[in-house]
């Protein structure tokens, strides 16, 4: 596959051809010859984002329960339902919000939620690359933890021979997951070398509380047993200290940004400007559509950006906020994606030029933070196959998924 005559975004804009052989970018020139050629005119090529924080079959909850705080949300209305949840239910859900993905320009993306099981299906019906894990929360209960950990174990074991599924552990935060437990879980995942996912500092209420009860901080307490490393991937990270963030730094702990979210549930804005000059890599996510409410990383981007320059307009310039969406998505997830080059994997997005959000092109990366919506995603290359061609998916029954996703959802609030 050749794409011809396309603007690329690689340290910086040019015009370029595009090389794929199998799922790998092989080539990039002036004038490239071959077969299967796709013509990129008027299109910017790029990364394709990836969305490092999800729950994705949560689409199933967007606009139930709106305007609460979190403790609330969660407790009274988002884990009620869940308990009622039915693999049919994810098996939708993850297929709705695999589509919002695609069609706003995501081409991997990192969930923790239930039956996991359902989300390799449907990652691999779409042809979406993700890292998935089983949410786990022990609540002290020793059986309870050695069942959780045994079936995330199997379940790692299961997918290792995808070649767009991965696994992870799903630790759900340190307020509901004994210290032994996490310990047990870091040790497991060290052995099966995969990351762990967990919510970390999302709440001022949530720190408060943990340290009255321990007397430390949930990130000092997780560093003095020896759970954060390189292979931790934490969610919201919204409250920290500079001392926390120094241990963040030191422990290559990757920062999974989720800023709609942490406004909606009126959890605060995350320092990200403050931690990217610090080292730390941050990657960005959308968290649940029950808590965004969109799972657009266009938008996520945008809002990103702005909110870093609510006291200094060059807290957070263009280029640093498409690098936070994109290669460091691949970075942290451990693949080798996030960048138009040769031997990184092909996974790519063509943006349309002719959008009315994209003109003029005075600037096109300014374009793609700050005017860019989802619209402007035309064409979804993954993995080196067409899964979106203007603005069509390829590869599932969109309209069947909708009106399937629909019923289950009136059905689950319902129960």
């Amino acid at each position: 596959m050749i794409i011809k005559r396309g603007y690329i975004l690689q340290n910086g804009i040019r015009k370029r051809d595009i090389r794929i052989e199998g799922n790998e970018i092989t080539e990039i020139g002036k004038d490239l010859k071959g077969s299967d050629i796709i013509d990129a005119s008027h299109h910017l090529i790029m990364p394709g984002f990836v969305n490092t924080h999800t729950h994705l079959a949560m689409t199933l909850l967007r606009g139930y329960a709106d305007d609460v705080p979190l403790q609330e949300w969660l407790r009274d209305y988002v884990w009620p339902k869940e308990m009622k949840l039915t693999p049919k239910d994810c098996y939708y859900g993850n297929l709705l919000g695999i589509i919002e993905m695609i069609k706003s320009g995501t081409t991997c993306f990192n969930d923790m939620y239930f039956y996991e099981d359902q989300a390799v299906k449907a990652a691999k019906e779409s042809g979406i690359r993700a890292v998935l894990s089983a949410g786990m929360a022990d609540m002290g209960n020793l059986k309870r933890a050695e069942f959780q950990l045994k079936k995330s174990v199997e379940f790692a074991q299961t997918v290792r021979k995808e070649h767009l599924v991965k696994a992870a552990f799903g630790p759900h935060s340190p307020y509901a997951c004994s210290f032994n437990f996490l310990s047990k879980i870091q040790e497991q995942a060290q052995k099966l070398k995969i990351p762990v996912h967990i919510h970390l500092h999302e709440t001022a209420e949530e720190i408060r509380q943990f340290q009255k009860r321990h007397g430390k901080t949930p990130i000092e307490m997780l560093d003095s047993i020896g759970f954060l490393a390189s292979n931790i991937c934490a969610a919201h990270v919204v409250h920290t200290t500079e001392k926390e963030l120094d241990i963040l730094k030191t422990r290559n702990v990757k920062v999974l940004h989720c800023p709609s979210s942490n406004l909606k549930l009126a959890n605060g804005i995350a320092p990200i400007a403050q931690m990217v000059k610090k080292g730390i890599c941050v990657s960005l996510g959308t968290d649940g559509a029950a808590s965004n409410n969109t799972l657009d990383l266009c938008a996520e981007m945008r809002l990103m950006a702005l909110l870093q320059k609510i006291e200094n307009p060059g807290a957070m310039n263009a280029e640093t906020a498409v690098k936070i969406a994109t290669d460091n998505g691949g970075y942290t997830l451990h693949w080798n994606i996030g960048k138009i080059e040769k031997g990184f994997l092909a996974d790519v997005v063509f943006i349309d030029l002719k959008n009315v959000s994209m003109v003029p092109r005075h600037n096109l990366i300014s374009n793609i933070v700050y005017s860019m919506n989802s619209s402007a995603v035309n064409t979804v290359i993954i993995n080196g196959t067409v899964i979106m061609e203007d603005r069509k998916i390829l590869t599932v029954d969109e309209g069947n998924v909708i009106e399937k996703a629909r019923g289950h959802a009136y059905d689950l609030v319902n129960r």
